[in-house]
């Protein structure tokens, strides 16, 4: 008798258990992750962490966390094997009432990209493990891996023309906007400069002086066209990195960058045009623009998309990043030797051997793509 009554007894709690759980073991349940870094460059490692806590008096013995992120970010403690695109996570906490964990995973950021978790999936089990129950919930945080900067001796070089040559000319336009003062008139001046008010009070012509300008911009062309040849995304991955190293060696000397490439955006949809920019500390942002560029997304047709811009004489310099060396392009080059002053910048792989056309062979410099330890990874 007794041994029945201990039975219905169990059967009761057991009973009453499941009802408990199955309405209330997601409650007061709260669960967060993040990244601790919101951008890092590719190669190095930041910290993922999970944060789970439960704000009420039941237990949850075996509350499980999964989400799936990019396999291009390494759980550094589950070795460097990738089996898929995504990486599956599957993560057991044991929550006691009113109890908060957090658990953080080293991550490897193998590859430029941006990356995000959007969405967890939360599945909680009763007291005795008899039943599981499931529940979706969004989430949002995101990544971007930044490019790491490509460089080697002959890109210095090349720079560091192209810097004097830029900084040389400042000193040779005047800004019409850059009033600096009022000087007598000479034969060799021009009429526009003359300051009429200031000439009718002395009885005799004075002209306004300009300081000279201190804008000065480089353009910075990415063509990152897949023609589905073998090495192609490895090029174009190489051209952004050697992108993002001429953008942050420009601004840091003072010049403007304009930059421009045919990716895509991975999040608008929309190629990277980024207009006159001179501003050093806007380096993170364009950075991140660089991290956004998805190959995956394919790419739009470069000489048709820019080729009226390139046409127009601005007498900017101008640096074209190509791995693609087809006739359109090269077409293009040869059509702009008379209007712009240009250096395009082949990351050469060697396996190919790109034909190049004889009247552009001083305007291109071939960068070998074999020595991993030209990346410098900040």
């Amino acid at each position: 008798m007794g041994i029945a009554v201990a039975g219905i007894i169990a059967g009761i709690m057991f009973l009453v258990q499941m009802v408990l759980y199955e309405k209330l073991w997601n409650r007061s349940v709260e669960v967060k992750i993040k990244f601790r870094d919101d951008s890092v460059s590719a190669g190095n490692e930041t910290v993922l962490s999970e944060i789970v806590e439960n704000r009420k008096w039941l237990p949850l013995p075996a509350l499980k966390v999964k989400f799936q992120c990019s396999g291009e970010l390494k759980f550094v403690e589950d070795g460097s094997s990738k089996v898929t695109d995504m990486y599956y996570r599957n993560d057991l906490f044991c929550m006691m009432p009113f109890r908060r964990i957090t658990r953080s995973h080293k991550i490897r950021c193998v590859k430029r990209g941006y990356y995000g978790i959007r969405g967890i999936d939360l599945v909680g089990a009763d007291l005795f493990m008899t039943r599981e129950m499931v529940e979706s919930r969004p989430g949002e945080t995101h990544i971007y891996v930044i490019p790491a900067l490509y460089v080697t001796e002959e890109i210095k070089s090349a720079v560091q023309i192209i810097s004097g040559e830029v900084l040389s000319k400042r000193h040779l336009i005047t800004d019409p906007f850059a009033y600096r003062g009022i000087r007598e008139y000479t034969p060799t001046d021009e009429a526009k400069t003359v300051n009429w008010k200031a000439s009718a009070k002395s009885d005799e012509l004075k002209v306004n002086i300009y300081d000279h300008t201190s804008v000065s911009t480089v353009e910075i062309y990415m063509n990152l066209a897949d023609r589905q040849i073998a090495r192609q995304e490895e090029r174009n991955e190489r051209a952004i990195s050697i992108g993002a190293y001429l953008t942050k060696v420009f601004l840091e000397a003072g010049i403007g960058v304009s930059l421009y490439a045919n990716g895509k955006d991975s999040i608008h949809k929309n190629m990277l045009c980024m207009e006159e920019n001179h501003d050093k500390g806007q380096l993170e942002h364009i950075y991140k623009m660089l991290a956004r560029i998805d190959l995956s997304l394919g790419t739009e047709a470069f000489v048709p998309c820019f080729e009226e811009r390139l046409m127009k004489n601005t007498g900017q310099m101008t640096v074209f990043i190509s791995p693609d060396w087809q006739p359109e392009f090269q077409d293009l080059l040869c059509r702009l030797e008379k209007n712009r002053q240009f250096l395009w910048i082949y990351p050469d792989a060697e396996t190919e051997e790109a034909e190049i056309r004889n009247e552009l062979l001083s305007c291109v410099l071939r960068i070998p793509m074999m020595m991993q330890s030209r990346l410098l990874v900040e």
